[in-house]
This record gives C-alpha cells, structure tokens and sequence, in this order.
C-alpha cells in the first residue's frame, strides 16, 4: 500500500462528509426547489379562495341593500297610504321609481298598489316593489278600516 492509498482509507469521518457534500447539496437544491414550487401553488390556491369568497360577499351585500332599499320603500308608501282617506284608496298599476319612492322613468324600482274589497268597509292594501337585483318581490300587506257610518264618495 502506498502513502495515498493508506491516507485515503485512513480519512477521518469529518473529511469524507465533505468530501461527499457536493453530491448531498445538489439533492438538497432540488428538493428546496420542489417545496418552493408546492408552496407557491398551496399560496395562489389560498388567495383565488380569498378572491372568490371576497366576490360572493359582495354580491351577497348588494343583493342585500337591494332588498333592504325595496323594504323601506314598500314601507315608507304604506304610511303615506294611511294617511289618505280610506275610501280614496284604489289600486295603481306599475310605476317606475327611484330609490327616494320618487316616480322616475328611470327607476330602479317598480311599484304597485293593489286594493281588494274584502267586506263593505274592509279592504286589503297590498304594496308591492320589484327590482332588478331581488329574487322575488317585496310584498307587505295590511287591512284597513274604513269605519261603519261611512259611504263610499262618488
């Protein structure tokens, strides 16, 4: 055996670990650069979730307001049929309206009365509002008494 061969054989256990790094280091940057990949494709999937639960919360939102806008309107032309006399009442087909419960030919909203006679001096009032953005009509229904001594005007 010669001097390099009894050197080589003979080598400590911190110089073959060295010696051998090139090697490890090499399948350690392939394996980093598959997490890196792993991590970035789990990181896009998060936040197209984000994104998307973002988009539907503000659909949900208007879809709401729509709905709530509609409410007060219906509510809001209710009290003002309370205070008209209730022999005047008569029903009224559609009407364009805007968010203030002004008629405009450009209204979002639509609105309909609609007066049943239910007994001499008992009638059904029913207000009823559509819009673009509502999945069915907001409809609120109310009696009202015309009173027992009471004649119908002509």
């Amino acid at each position: 055996m010669t001097c390099a061969q009894a050197d080589i054989t003979h080598q400590s256990p911190v110089v073959a670990t060295i010696a051998s790094r090139p090697r490890t280091a090499s399948l350690r940057g392939g394996f980093a650069l598959l997490s890196v990949m792993v991590a970035v494709v789990l990181l896009a999937t998060g936040v197209m979730a984000i994104g998307a639960a973002n988009t539907m919360r503000l659909r949900s939102v208007t879809r709401s307001t729509v709905r709530t806008t509609a409410l007060n309107l219906a509510r809001g032309f209710l009290e003002e049929l309370r205070g008209r006399d209730p022999w005047s009442l008569a029903t009224e087909s559609q009407i364009a309206i805007d968010e203030a419960g002004v008629p405009a030919v450009s209204g979002r909203f639509t609105r309909q009365l609609l007066v049943t006679e239910m007994r001499p001096n008992l009638v059904r009032v029913e207000v009823i509002i559509t819009a673009v953005g509502l999945s069915a009509p907001i409809r609120i229904v109310t009696n009202t008494y015309r009173g027992g001594t009471m004649t119908p005007r002509t």
